[in-house]
């Protein structure tokens, strides 16, 4: 199966993620194009998330992707997928354009905080921020195994803190700080922290810790929490259920394929009341909470790496095609 992989410069998660699990598991036979050397080689100015300043998570291509003369690959019917990056869609249309009497089979990737509207098509839109109701495929973020292997690394840092959550709070989270403050207030040993960012800041101030010194500190709490950000779906919620802690998350109006059942992998909570009861009931149940810990990071092995969703993306397609 040979794919070609329409990129954008910057970072995005969704794309980028099942760039990853496409590629180990089917190598150079998916073209990124153009070369998204941001996953690479790094993004060293700017503010950007911590995994694309060091990309140590994404393999090399070893000069092993064979980018030459796409047009004639894609006359011949060299490619048997074309996935293209919402982002992307000005090469895609050229594409189209350019070979407007042929059919390929197409793949939109709408990895946004918020859904991109899309006229319909002669293709596939497979969707981040969805309920499963809008004729997507859902497609959340997913977690590369160096990632969880460097995660892992910390699990016997000794339970210094009760709850963990270290990210930052912009005009799309205010509920976020509220209920962190709310939080601190019950539970006096915490490790909470909601760097407020403005707009001309960027998402990633400076405040923010490096990657290992965050997993080390993760690592250091009996239960992590996940609240929504921009959008449901973030990257946060797949580091914490790696953790070797309780997860325990906010609810969320998303479909995600072979989801984390509550109370048996995660635990789900949609206001403060609900949080405390769960936190005190976890916090004096060490054996029950010890057993959804090990539940948690086995489903994410099973089902929740960049290899696993890359499998599922492929039989969802190829469904969607009717191959």
């Amino acid at each position: 199966m040979n794919i070609l992989f329409l990129t954008h410069p910057g970072p995005n998660y969704v794309p980028d993620l099942l760039l990853h699990g496409l590629r180990k598991l089917l190598g150079e036979k998916v073209v990124d194009y153009p070369k998204k050397e941001c996953l690479y080689s790094g993004l060293q100015e700017g503010k950007h998330p911590e995994i694309y300043c060091d990309p140590f998570w994404f393999p090399d291509d070893n000069d092993k992707i064979d980018r030459g003369d796409v047009e004639t690959k894609l006359r011949n019917r060299y490619f048997d997928y074309i996935i293209s990056d919402v982002r992307s869609l000005s090469i895609l249309n050229i594409i189209l354009k350019k070979f407007s009497g042929m059919r390929f089979r197409v793949i939109i990737i709408d990895g946004e905080d918020l859904p991109v509207p899309i006229n319909f098509g002669l293709f596939v839109i497979c969707r981040r921020e969805t309920d499963g109701t809008d004729y997507s495929i859902p497609l959340p973020m997913a977690l590369p195994e160096e990632i969880f292997n460097r995660i892992a690394s910390y699990d016997d840092n000794p339970k210094s803190y009760s709850i963990g959550f270290l990210g930052s709070a912009g005009k799309e989270s205010d509920n976020r700080r509220e209920l962190i403050e709310k939080i601190e207030s019950y539970y006096p040993d915490t490790l909470l922290q909601a760097t407020p960012i403005s707009e001309s800041e960027g998402k990633h101030p400076d405040e923010r810790l490096g990657l290992d010194s965050y997993y080390d500190n993760l690592q250091r709490c009996s239960v992590v929490l996940t609240l929504r950000g921009a959008g449901y779906d973030t990257f946060r919620f797949w580091e914490n259920a790696a953790c070797n802690a309780l997860h325990l998350s906010e609810e969320m109006t998303l479909f995600v394929p072979n989801d984390f059942k509550d109370k048996q992998h995660i635990m789900r909570f949609s206001n403060i009341d609900e949080l405390r009861m769960i936190m005190d009931n976890c916090l004096a149940n060490k054996d029950e909470t010890d057993k959804v810990i090990q539940n948690s990071r086995q489903h994410l092995i099973d089902y929740h790496l960049t290899t696993k969703r890359a499998t599922y993306f492929l039989d969802r397609v190829k469904r969607a095609f009717c191959l």
